[in-house]
């Protein structure tokens, strides 16, 4: 497991910028973490390695967002849903089978029944004074060692 800490939404897409560093463009990256954790701040960050123009914001309303960059970003945000089977019927499981690009699912935990075993997973703490910690595995490597 790695880590990373933030004190900043700047550096929280700091350490956005350097998972797409890390871990590529054809990624499927689960973000875990309570409300104003930053996980679509991070996905900016995301954004940014990606070099998108766009304002990136949070699909809460809509589900999904397509970003067009170096590699396309498709930014899921499951709050709203329940379970797997919602996420299914909404068409969004298409999204976690082989990915194009950079797949961010916030609330990844809504759809943890059929999430592939090929991701990364990114459980964010908050702490104290607005620092962030950024626990970060991979599930494929059996102990979740990246």
């Amino acid at each position: 497991m790695q880590k990373f800490s933030s004190s900043s939404p700047q550096e929280t897409r700091d350490v956005g910028k350097k998972l797409i560093e890390l871990f590529g463009k054809k990624q499927i990256y689960c973000l875990y973490g309570p409300l104003a954790a930053g996980k679509t701040t991070l996905v900016k960050g995301m954004a940014r390695a990606l070099n998108v123009n766009r304002t990136v914001v949070s699909p809460s309303y809509i589900l999904l967002r397509e970003y067009v960059g170096d590699s396309p970003l498709f930014h899921l945000d499951l709050f709203r849903l329940t379970d797997s089977s919602e996420i299914i019927e909404a068409g969004l499981d298409e999204y976690l089978v082989d990915p194009h690009g950079v797949v961010a699912v916030e609330w990844a935990d809504r759809a943890e029944e059929i999430l592939p075993s090929k991701r990364i997973d990114i459980k964010i703490k908050i702490g104290k004074k607005n620092q962030r910690e950024f626990q970060v595995k991979n599930p494929t490597q059996g102990t979740g060692l990246v």
